[in-house]
């Protein structure tokens, strides 16, 4: 085997291996940011939204029926259009929040004492409907209600260790959701490691071989361009910026997704939030599917730099006599 030869046998193994590495730290770094997109619009929006709806119909549900018991018309009226409603609502909300939980076992297991503690709860309701006229059994049934939704004080706080009035365990529940939630949109260690370190080196030693390949073939065969070097040189530089673009943009939006679910009071208006959230993850739909161009675009340069250097290669075959 000739020095030169031997030199472009080298130089070719060297740019296959570096090109398997550019697609693999690529596919990597893009898959990593585009995995969770269908997951936060499918489930863990579903999810959030589902048991913050029960939150504030329930918490509603009290005041709606306080009003009504003690602003003098329920014997015209009972407990109230207000407090029907709400009440319906929370216990659909809690019904879609039992099947779509993403917070596992436990946070089901959560939400189904919890539907259980809702039907005690509107029994007592009942009761003090009951007893609207005796004043002293009314109010004691409510404060029973009201410690059951709300806990010992009567509060509307949300976190409170230990508690295990409704509320409190809805909003366990939710915090274990929204701490998914951060998992499934946060950029991370590992990414950070994959877009600034592993994906920067294996294309800037890609791209400057590439180049100085190109280079020694022009001096050493006299031909000014290598077509298939080129167009590999062409395509490295482009997509691997293009495929940076589109992960920042997606990465973007997932932030901005988990900006709305993580805002207060998102269970007053959770069709509204779904709907702004869905927005967003479907702008991510092409994106996420440009993960599959990536191993297609690995082969294409493999193939492009074996084209370019296959035929010099040969030129050099040594035979035995």
């Amino acid at each position: 085997m000739t020095g030169t030869r031997g030199f472009l046998v080298r130089r070719l193994m060297t740019l296959l291996l570096l090109s398997a590495a550019v697609t693999a730290a690529l596919f990597t770094a893009y898959y990593g940011v585009s995995r969770n997109t269908h997951a936060v619009r499918d489930e863990s929006a579903p999810a959030i939204l589902q048991v913050a709806a029960a939150e504030v119909a329930l918490d509603d549900s009290y005041d709606g029926a306080e009003r009504s018991l003690t602003g003098g018309t329920g014997d015209i009226e009972g407990l109230g259009e207000d407090y029907r409603t709400t009440l319906s609502t929370a216990n659909q909300a809690l019904a879609q929040a039992l099947k779509s939980t993403t917070a596992g076992t436990s946070a089901r297991q959560s939400l189904l004492t919890v539907t259980g503690l809702v039907s005690s709860y509107g029994d007592l309701i009942q009761q003090a409907y009951v007893n609207r006229d005796n004043a002293a059994l009314r109010d004691a049934y409510l404060g029973y209600a009201e410690t059951m939704l709300r806990g010992g004080d009567g509060s509307a706080a949300r976190v409170r260790p230990g508690d295990s009035d409704i509320l409190a365990r809805l909003a366990k529940v939710q915090g274990k959701q929204l701490r998914l939630l951060d998992q499934q949109t946060s950029f991370g260690r590992l990414l950070t490691l994959a877009w600034w370190v592993l994906v920067p080196a294996a294309y800037l030693a890609a791209a400057v071989l590439l180049v100085r390949t190109q280079r020694f073939l022009r001096h050493r065969f006299r031909r000014r361009f290598n077509p298939a070097l080129l167009v590999a040189t062409g395509l490295l530089l482009l997509a691997v910026p293009t495929l940076a673009v589109l992960s920042y943009q997606t990465q973007d939006r997932l932030s901005q997704a988990r900006t709305s679910l993580r805002q207060p009071n998102i269970g007053n208006a959770p069709d509204t939030t779904n709907k702004r959230v869905s927005t967003k993850m479907a702008e991510t739909h092409w994106r996420t599917g440009a993960v599959a161009w990536i191993p297609m675009g690995g082969v294409l340069l493999a193939a492009l730099v074996l084209v370019g250097l296959q035929p010099r290669i040969d030129e050099y075959r040594f035979r035995a006599r």
